[in-house]
């Protein structure tokens, strides 16, 4: 039996050294990309052209609905919200996506839609563009490049909502409402379209909402007036801006906290130190402040899958949340579809889920509600009148006996 037990032993054969080094070599490769997989993510999605010699794709006509993802065909609502979607172009190619891009615009419909502006459906008549966002390259970059690419997709968002205001009854209260790359072209809106101490349209604005890209204070108080911060859930003409990550996030934490995009007085965007940048709690709807516990959370969705319009299943006190120097830090949800995924890009992509969904609903109509009220009692803002017009000649009329 001793000798049968030595046999078989003699007889199993070991690894080559060959398959050993290939083995170890695959560990290593795995580990490296573990590591280095953001800045895999970022080389693989660098445009190989500039962008001075890319041509664009060709602009959206906003007189067709084809260029709107949402438009509210009979408006049923008290308010108006127009929305400004989130990235979801994930190609080198250009630097800017045609709004046909079929897996662009399958993120949109399927992803970003449902879970960004679907706590806003039960509210307000929704209207959001599709335009030529920029790649989501252009995050990482404040080079020419990615500047001019955001502009560019500024540029579309501008176009349509003048469109979107031509067509809209001017006495209806609106929101705004921008995710990441959207929320950047909110914040253009409000420094062209929501300035001067006599403006109707602020004068009807419940609130701004940007969500999930750093607005900085000073960009703010650079409007005129000094445009403010929401600070309570009630608060209306406003702007609430958060970007929320889970504690392990630290090192996008840290980038958001160092540099960010702002819009000067010329229209042009600017790369600008990230510090004293706006946090308000969606938990506690004010600025900063202390831990809010779960018990504060109303619910987080995930949208994805359910019929755009349908209300997704709300899983109630899910996350506690806090500011930290500017960043909305958010507890780690058991649920994990409910979790910022960390492999290859999946952080800055559109996001499956919406962690205050059933909270931004709800805190939506409560400003829509005291806006309406506002506007019972407030002094009306009429249309500045226009520039003077010099007349040379004068005719005079005689008026008879």
């Amino acid at each position: 039996m001793a000798n049968l037990r030595r046999k078989s032993l003699t007889k199993r054969k070991l690894p080559s050294p060959g398959l050993i080094a290939a083995g170890l070599l695959g560990s290593a490769l795995i580990a490296a990309a573990a590591v280095f997989q953001d800045s895999i993510f970022r080389f693989v999605m660098s445009p190989r052209t500039p962008f001075q010699i890319t041509p664009p794709p060709p602009p959206p006509e906003y007189g067709a609905r084809g260029a709107w993802l949402l438009w509210a065909e009979a408006p049923s609502k008290s308010i108006d919200v127009f929305y400004v979607h989130s990235t979801t172009y994930y190609r080198r190619r250009r630097w800017n996506a045609p709004i046909n891009h079929d897996d662009a615009d399958s993120i949109r419909r399927l992803i970003a839609a449902p879970n960004e502006a679907g706590p806003f459906l039960q509210v307000g008549d929704v209207y959001g563009p599709r335009y030529r966002e920029a790649t989501v390259y252009s995050l990482f970059t404040h080079k020419y490049d990615g500047l001019a690419a955001q502009e560019l997709a500024y540029e579309d968002v501008r176009r349509a909502f003048d469109v979107f205001l031509s067509a809209r009854d001017p006495e209806r209260p609106l929101m705004l409402v921008g995710y990441g790359q959207g929320g950047l072209h909110v914040l253009g809106l409000l420094n062209q379209y929501f300035q001067g101490e006599v403006n109707p349209l602020r004068h009807r604005l419940a609130a701004a909402y940007v969500i999930g890209f750093p607005t900085p204070a000073h960009f703010l108080n650079q409007l005129n007036p000094a445009f403010p911060v929401c600070e309570d859930a009630a608060s209306v003409r406003c702007l609430v801006s958060y970007v929320d990550y889970e504690a392990r996030f630290d090192e996008e934490m840290a980038r958001a906290r160092r540099r960010t995009l702002v819009w000067d007085q010329a229209g042009h965007l600017q790369s600008a130190p990230g510090d004293a940048l706006v946090c308000v709690n969606p938990l506690s709807w004010k600025p900063g402040g202390d831990y809010q516990a779960p018990s504060q959370h109303k619910g987080a969705a995930s949208a994805t899958g359910v019929g755009f319009g349908a209300l997704p299943p709300k899983i109630a006190r899910a996350v506690g949340a806090r500011c930290d120097r500017g960043i909305l830090v958010v507890d780690r949800p058991r649920q994990t579809y409910l979790r910022r995924s960390a492999w290859y890009g999946a952080k800055w992509k559109a996001q499956p889920y919406n962690l205050f969904y059933f909270d931004l609903e709800e805190n939506a109509a409560l400003r829509a509600a005291t806006l309406a009220e506002r506007l019972k009692t407030d002094p009306e803002i009429l249309a500045p009148i226009g520039d003077p017009v010099d007349v040379q000649d004068s005719p005079v009329n005689k008026v008879p006996n």
